[in-house]
């Protein structure tokens, strides 16, 4: 059985699914492909974060709203899980990776965004799960509901491992839904600037990120966020530490 710890994944980062390009490598294309159709991706199930029954996904189309280039292929592709997939439900796993001399090019249906080899090299090498520095894809409104559908993923995917603690499989979805939770309330708070307590209106470019500012402006205050992140990261820990041995067997 694998040893129930924050594993490494193929990109050199802990518990998360495969960047996607199908290489391994951070410096450049693999030369003995053009694209990779159907690579892996972390999908936003169903319904939409923190508000189930009503968050509508934005209609980004080609370009999106904030237009520049990803930071990492895990962004990439859940930009595009938001941009060409309406229900918000894992469309990624379709996305057609090309190779271009700079870097990625990832296609959904009628959205794409561009994923430079250095920017997914320093996302790698820093163990940056969206990459550095701040987003110009995805507002902090949207990093925040991201956050919460992980969350809810991460409990959902614990309760399952209660009923059958011998699933490694299960175990990793809740490390992972854990730790991409946090990462990204983690990349909302970058949004807030030094001296402000909340994030400013003007950072909501997205309907969906306006939307929810508008419905509950308290929960994107700096406060409210580094409670859910601090929230978010007790929850990983805890669960790694009463976990990490327990499927029966004791040679884990």
């Amino acid at each position: 059985m694998a040893d129930r710890e924050r594993s490494e994944s193929p990109g050199g980062r802990e518990g998360g699914p495969d960047r996607g390009d199908g290489s391994g490598g951070t410096d450049g294309p693999d030369t003995d492909r053009d694209t990779t159709e159907g690579a892996a991706a972390p999908g936003l199930p169903g319904g939409g974060p923190g508000d189930p029954d009503d968050l509508t996904w934005p209609d980004l189309g080609p370009g999106g709203y904030g237009g520049g280039p990803a930071r990492s292929l895990v962004e990439a592709y859940v930009y595009l899980d938001l941009a060409a997939a309406p229900g918000g439900g894992g469309a990624a796993g379709h996305a057609v990776l090309s190779e271009e001399e700079d870097g990625w090019r990832v296609r959904l249906a009628d959205a794409e965004v561009f994923v430079p080899y250095v920017a997914e090299a320093e996302a790698r090498r820093e163990e940056l799960t969206f990459g550095s520095g701040v987003s110009e894809l995805i507002d902090p409104g949207q990093w925040v509901l991201i956050g919460a559908t992980y969350a809810r993923r991460a409990l959902e995917a614990a309760l399952f491992f209660a009923a059958d603690p011998s699933s490694d499989e299960t175990y990793m979805n809740v490390v992972t839904d854990w730790r991409f939770a946090a990462d990204a309330v983690a990349e909302a708070l970058k949004f807030v600037p030094d001296d402000a307590d909340a994030l400013p209106e003007a950072s909501f470019w997205t309907e969906t990120g306006r939307e929810a500012y508008e419905r509950e402006p308290a929960r994107f205050t700096r406060a409210r966020m580094e409670d859910d992140l601090a929230y978010y990261r007790t929850s990983l820990d805890d669960f790694v530490r009463l976990h990490a041995g327990d499927d029966g067997d004791d040679d884990r």
